[in-house]
């Protein structure tokens, strides 16, 4: 299963974020060209199942955790992100600023244990954002410099001594290329 489905929550937030106010008869509109063209904003593979029975039970969900909140119960009522939801995307780990790459190869390895799942899944999503490339499943390669927001959330997180960020900056003796 693709990682963009699997966080398919985290993404229906982001958008809200950015949007600032949802409505579901926006994402269904009655021409399926526009249907499309709303998988794509939202990242979602061509082949995704995008229906309103699936989405409606995501917002449903964001709901109840006190992420998002409607703004009338009438038919065409839109969403919007609660304060708790502004936190959840802002707190630590929503980086889109754009981080020139500057070639040095940087190394990020983690080991945090299954109880801390969910900060485990946040760091993944950030580093693929950051524009890392997973070698193995907690080694991550990117060649750009992390942003300082991602090294406050780690503290914040109580992540210290699980995450470990190595740059290579000097060639070593081994010549494989």
């Amino acid at each position: 299963m693709n990682d963009k489905v699997k966080n398919f929550s985290r993404i229906v937030l982001e958008k809200i974020s950015e949007v600032g106010e949802l409505s579901l008869e926006s994402l269904f509109p009655r021409n399926r060209v526009e249907g499309k063209m709303w998988r794509r904003v939202l990242g979602l593979p061509d082949g995704y199942e995008f229906s309103r029975p699936n989405f409606s039970a995501v917002l449903t969900r964001l709901r109840q955790q006190g992420l998002i909140a409607k703004k009338s119960d009438r038919r065409w009522a839109s969403w919007v992100l609660t304060p708790k939801g502004k936190e959840k995307i802002s707190v630590g780990l929503n980086f889109k600023k754009a981080i020139k790459p500057d070639g040095i190869p940087r190394l990020v390895m983690y080991d945090i244990p299954e109880m801390e799942r969910r900060k485990r899944d946040l760091i993944r999503d950030e580093l693929t954002g950051c524009g890392y490339s997973q070698l193995q499943r907690s080694v991550w390669i990117g060649y750009s410099p992390l942003p300082e927001d991602f090294l406050k959330s780690l503290k914040d997180l109580r992540l210290q001594g699980k995450v470990h960020i190595v740059s290579v900056d000097k060639k070593g003796t081994i010549d494989i290329f």
